[in-house]
């Protein structure tokens, strides 16, 4: 997971982490968690944050969840052009 984030930060474009800036979160987007990544799905909550799709635990139901309210982890955004 981690070399795939220094992939991210020399070949992609780096984006805020910031999720209330919901703007700049658009679906195919990289988020970086601290232990695992996951796709920006263009699926938004109520508040116009997107879901996340990832797989973070066997006894996970779904893959994609609206979790980036939740999560405190989040080390990096990124977007491949």
């Amino acid at each position: 997971m981690r070399n795939l984030q220094v992939y991210f930060e020399h070949t992609a474009v780096k984006l805020t982490t910031d999720i209330s800036d919901t703007e700049q979160w658009q679906g195919g987007d990289i988020v970086v968690f601290h232990n695992h990544i996951g796709i920006v799905s263009d699926r938004r909550n109520e508040n116009g944050v997107p879901y996340v799709i990832h797989h973070n635990s066997p006894w996970q139901k779904r893959y994609e969840e609206d979790i980036l309210e939740k999560r405190k982890d989040i080390e990096g955004h990124y977007r491949v052009t």
